[in-house]
């Protein structure tokens, strides 16, 4: 009896170490499988993040404009809009892919446009001025010509009124929006274009 007492003892022993065991066993497994997880989680929080930054590059980058050239002797029409010194509508900015036409002093013109726009038709008349690349850079559609060219220097202005008058010339090749102004003081040169300017046309 004490023998088959003492065995029992000792059977149910083993069997109270051995639930131990696979409870201990199964927490680990347990606890190995939460961390996995949580690892997933952080990874794919840290791959979103990656993913939602790099959107905000790319986007940042499409949105982006290009630099009006401020020292190559332009005028700058409303540098504080969007157009950002463009002879552009003062809400267009510069973007990529497009060409974006600027104002000369007084007496002088543009003499940059697309190289493509060889007749007085849309949308082709609208590509006067500087081209704005996919990177985000100026291009000179006609690197051998100056920015500016002078105009048949036949119309001059005298102001005899008590302040400042403007003179709009319109914007063309472009959208052909008067926004480029000639404030005069005293006396200017206004700018009228020979019969050799772009496709024949007028910006005046």
């Amino acid at each position: 009896m004490k023998s088959l007492g003492f065995t029992t003892a000792v059977g149910t022993a083993l069997l109270l170490l051995a639930s131990v065991a696979d409870a201990e066993h199964g927490n680990a497994h347990a606890a190995r499988r939460h961390k996995h997880h949580r690892d997933v989680h952080v990874s794919r929080a840290e791959t979103g993040k990656e993913v939602s930054e790099l959107r905000s590059m790319n986007l940042e980058k499409r949105g982006g404009q290009c630099q009006f050239p401020s020292d190559a002797g332009l005028v700058a029409v409303t540098p504080g809009s969007s157009n950002a010194g463009w002879a552009m509508s003062p809400d267009q900015p510069c973007q990529p892919g497009h060409y974006c036409p600027y104002a000369c002093p007084s007496g002088q013109m543009m003499a940059q446009w697309d190289p493509d726009a060889t007749s007085y038709a849309y949308p082709q008349s609208m590509n006067g001025g500087l081209f704005c690349d996919k990177d985000g850079n100026i291009q000179k559609p006609f690197p051998d010509k100056p920015y500016c060219v002078s105009g048949t220097g036949s119309v001059g202005c005298k102001n005899k009124a008590s302040g400042s008058v403007a003179f709009c010339q319109t914007v063309l090749p472009g959208n052909e929006a008067m926004l480029i102004p000639t404030s005069i003081e005293d006396a200017a040169e206004l700018t009228v274009p020979g019969p050799d300017y772009w496709c024949g046309t007028a910006a005046q």
